[in-house]
């Protein structure tokens, strides 16, 4: 009996012994958490999170200034009820004329063309104002309007270019009849003029021309 208590302690001692030469841990202790941080390469080295490239703004584009209009100066052209003053007057100066009359016809027709003259004071001279060059052919009085008896007095401006060319046709009183109207505009569109001046300066004006479409009797 006694030898066993001997034998149990020293098997005592020994476990004694070996667990403090090993030195365990008496408690367990739990690992510390820690952060992994994971970046993914793409090839040679770059990263495969694209970033944007940094957005530039542009400046804004100042408006662009409009130069600046020069206001148009019309010419100072004479009324209809001051040219019809200057024709009841007389200032009018007479440039072409046509008869034509035939042999046991009962009418002939006349078209007769007259330029307006300026009036006295006006902006220019009388010897400034376009003269129409002698060549220039009569308006033709239409057949047809011969046939239906037709007469009347058409009125007419023409806007004259500082080389004397015509630059535009406007027939500002009508005969009453629109194929007078057209026959004296057809004409007068190829007219030429000497041009106007003001001093030594060529310059663009306006010339008004009366073109009278009458028919009379074999005796009249």
């Amino acid at each position: 009996m006694l030898l066993a208590i001997l034998v149990l302690l020293v098997h005592l001692v020994l476990i004694k012994t070996l667990r403090q030469s090993i030195n365990l841990p008496t408690e367990y202790t739990a690992p510390l958490p820690f952060k992994l941080e994971v970046s993914l390469l793409g090839k040679e080295g770059q990263n495969t999170n694209k970033v944007s490239p940094p957005v530039k703004i542009q400046p804004k584009a100042e408006p662009k200034k409009e130069p600046k209009k020069t206001p148009v100066v019309k010419d100072q052209l004479s009324s209809l009820g001051e040219i019809e003053q200057q024709i009841k007057s007389q200032a009018v100066k007479e440039i072409s004329k046509t008869v034509k009359h035939q042999p046991g016809q009962q009418t002939a027709q006349t078209v007769s063309s007259a330029m307006v003259m300026p009036p006295k004071g006006g902006a220019f001279a009388k010897d400034n104002f376009p003269i129409s060059d002698e060549h220039n052919p009569s308006p033709e009085y239409p057949e047809m309007a011969i046939f239906l008896g037709y007469q009347g007095t058409a009125i007419v401006r023409i806007k004259v270019s500082a080389k004397g060319l015509n630059k535009g046709v406007e027939v500002i009183r009508s005969s009453g009849h629109k194929m007078l109207d057209q026959s004296a505009a057809k004409a007068l569109r190829n007219w030429r003029f000497t041009p106007s001046k003001r001093g030594s300066s060529l310059v663009d004006e306006s010339v008004v021309i009366t073109v009278i479409f009458t028919l009379y009797g074999k005796n009249g």
